[in-house]
């Protein structure tokens, strides 16, 4: 059998890679400096490869960017295992956008830009609105529903990645002293508490629904209505 050895230009770095070892090193690179950091040259130095041996394998700059945050997502739609209750397939989503968002600012970033693509990510936001019609919302304000809960973890992570942890130590003394979480300030209790607060709202507005479905079944019928 004959073993076809890798050729390498003069500069003796390989001319192939494989494309989990390009997409490791560029997300190490866009978690590190953003993903307009990630580069042919700068992941070809990372790995010690021509920057055309990059490009070979991945096909260009633009499906690069998108096979990484494609690759990020959807490992992690495809680990969730749902719970039956919406109350909890809402706290788990929460949680997982919001352990995904902080380990790879990547996807945050890339979410700024368009909406996050990979296999499984409709799936995922279908099966939370569908919880949330089990609550006893109608599709439209399932909609809005998962809608507003999507924003409070990417709102909350943004601040939190923008900020920096502990965010009261770049406070001059007389102004933290002044502040409302002089006392009380600790990102992971701020977003436990909100996302308390978005469920109790989620559950408020569908017993609201119910009771109003429940008023308009049991008003009397109109003679007008009648005929």
């Amino acid at each position: 059998m004959v073993v076809e050895k890798v050729s390498t230009p003069k500069n003796g770095r390989p001319r192939a890679v494989t494309l989990d070892a390009i997409l490791d090193a560029a997300t190490e690179i866009a978690d590190d400096r953003g993903l307009d950091a990630v580069t042919f040259r700068v992941v070809a130095d990372r790995l010690d490869v021509s920057p055309m041996a990059v490009h070979r394998t991945t096909g260009g700059i633009d499906a690069l960017q998108h096979a990484l945050v494609s690759r990020i997502v959807g490992e992690v739609t495809r680990s969730v295992d749902w719970p039956e209750d919406w109350r909890g397939v809402v706290r788990l989503f929460a949680d997982t956008l919001h352990d995904l968002l902080m380990r790879h600012p990547v996807i945050l970033e890339a979410h700024r830009r368009a909406s996050l693509v990979g296999p499984g990510a409709d799936d995922v936001a279908l099966r939370v609105v569908a919880a949330l019609q089990t609550a006893g919302l109608d599709e439209e304000a399932a909609v809005y529903a998962y809608g507003a809960l999507h924003d409070f973890v990417t709102g909350h992570v943004a601040i939190r990645l923008g900020r920096g942890d502990p965010e009261q130590l770049r406070f001059p003394s007389e102004r933290r002293a002044m502040s409302v979480f002089a006392d009380h300030h600790d990102y992971d209790r701020r977003f436990a508490y909100g996302l308390d607060l978005v469920i109790g709202g989620i559950a408020a507005a569908a017993a609201a629904a119910a009771a109003a479905a429940a008023a308009a079944a049991a008003a009397p019928v109109s003679h007008e209505e009648q005929r």
